[in-house]
């Protein structure tokens, strides 16, 4: 299962981060089916059936916002949006249909909503299959797709001509934004932010998990340094090097703040778990903080520093803002429309007249947008139930080490894709999207006495 998750993921981001119908629509029905698979195996278990509830909720939300509502009534809850569509939507305009949905551009919205359903379910029922031997054989073959991704990110970065592999050029247009197969950079370190996290875990779990099977063996340390288990180590150490150098090497502010924040909840979390000794402890800090300094020290301080001191770009936001506040205000309670904040910023867009902002750059605040409180509201309750389901899954397993530090890193990757949405939209691309999903479901996933028979006891505790 943990092949076919990553070739999915991978074929993904790939594929222009699955930008593109010809490869979300593929990419949503794959998730979807194993979903599927997932809940016709394991169900849904008692704990996470709040968060399936919350998801069925959300998605209900935007379906209403499809639902064809007599002109009266749609005039009466969302008086400002026959405005928009007179001067939009001809058909309106000119035929005047009897009955019109909340939404101002319906066919963008049932995308979302064919997006949402299919994540959801890939949410929903991906914990199920990720059993034992799956969970801790994700991170490694995941690496094997992240070791290439953040070295061909780097040289695009490097040796870029505006052209994605040099040769295709985004319906968007190319750019200096570009960075390995994504569009946008910001994109490209959102996606590595989360992979990045998820394998930091791996590497504490290994790193714990020593400690543990070392105990009671009087061993040299050089013959140690000789061992599979510490070539292993040292392995997933340059992994994680590298992912993290290329994270750095995009130059996104918010990403690197992002997982400045991750890495500060890694540090919490080593100092509140007790399995770790003193030594081991100390160890992982050291390599965190090694992780960070190489990122900064590779893409050089004077540079990073010159560029978070640059203001045009958060000037430029601000100003964003202040129009999606627009929208805000004039769809307060049922939104524009799931995925159609491109469409409004047609009529509300006063800033930054250079380009079109199809995004709002701020996540939050498009969601606000484009669902008003209808939306909104069931999603706030989605997300808190699912932290909540995701911490007390993390208390369920404390006694495993890499079963435990996987969960960990991948729910720090939702913390810090989290932070990053502040300021930029990487969820909006579908590979991102998956990702994220992914993640969640990994933080998800229950331990092995509960999915399945465990495997006759050993000397050494479970992982």
């Amino acid at each position: 299962m943990a092949a076919l998750v990553v070739t999915l993921i991978a074929l993904g981001t790939l594929a222009f981060g699955a930008v593109y119908p010809w490869a979300f629509l593929p990419l949503f029905a794959a998730a979807a089916l194993i979903g599927i698979v997932g809940l016709r195996r394991g169900g849904i278990r008692p704990e996470v059936r709040p968060v399936a509830f919350a998801v069925l909720l959300l998605w209900i939300a935007v379906a209403v916002q499809l639902l064809p509502l007599p002109r009266s009534a749609l005039e009466t809850l969302s008086p400002n949006t026959p405005a928009i569509l007179n001067s939009y939507d001809l058909t309106f305009a000119n035929v005047a249909p009897p009955r019109v949905p909340l939404s101002i551009d319906p066919p963008r919205t049932q995308i979302a909503l064919l997006a949402l359903g299919a994540l959801g379910l890939y949410l929903l029922g991906l914990p199920a299959l990720l059993e034992g031997q799956s969970l801790r054989s994700l991170p490694r073959t995941l690496a094997l797709f992240v070791v290439p991704l953040a070295l061909f990110g780097m040289h695009s970065r490097q040796y870029r001509n505006g052209l994605i592999y040099w040769f295709w050029l985004p319906q968007d247009g190319g750019g200096a934004n570009l960075a390995g197969p994504f569009v946008n950079r910001n994109h490209f370190a959102g996606w590595m932010l989360m992979g990045t996290c998820l394998l930091i875990g791996w590497l504490f779990g290994q790193v714990e998990r020593s400690s543990q099977e070392g105990r009671g063996r009087r061993q040299r340390r050089l013959e140690w340094l000789s061992s599979a288990e510490a070539n292993g180590l040292l392995l997933t150490g340059g992994v994680v090097l590298v992912a993290v150098i290329s994270l750095f090497w995009t130059m996104s502010r918010s990403a690197i703040i992002s997982f400045g924040v991750g890495a500060t909840a890694f540090a919490w979390l080593v100092f509140r778990r007790r399995r770790l000794g003193t030594t081991r402890r100390a160890v992982v800090l050291a390599t965190l903080g090694a992780a960070l300094l190489a990122g900064v020290m590779w893409r050089g301080p004077d540079r990073l520093i010159a560029w978070f001191q640059d203001d045009v770009s958060l000037i430029g936001r601000l100003a964003a803002w202040r129009d999606g506040m627009d929208v805000v205000r004039d769809f307060s309670v049922f939104g524009t429309g799931l995925n159609t904040y491109s469409t409004a910023m047609l009529f509300y867009q006063k800033s930054n007249p250079e380009w079109h902002l199809a995004q709002a750059h701020n996540d939050y605040l498009q969601l606000l947008a484009e669902g008003g409180l209808l939306v909104a509201i069931p999603a706030v309750i989605a997300a808190v139930l699912l932290a909540r389901a995701i911490r007390r899954n993390l208390r369920s397993v404390r006694d495993e080490a890499r079963g435990y530090w996987i969960r960990a890193g991948a729910a720090v990757g939702l913390l810090a894709i989290a932070v990053q949405e502040a300021f930029e939209f990487s969820l909006q691309i579908p590979v991102n999207a998956l990702l994220l999903c992914t993640l969640a479901a990994v933080a998800l996933t229950p331990a092995r006495d509960t999915i399945g028979p465990l495997r006759k006891p050993s000397r050494v505790p479970l992982p």
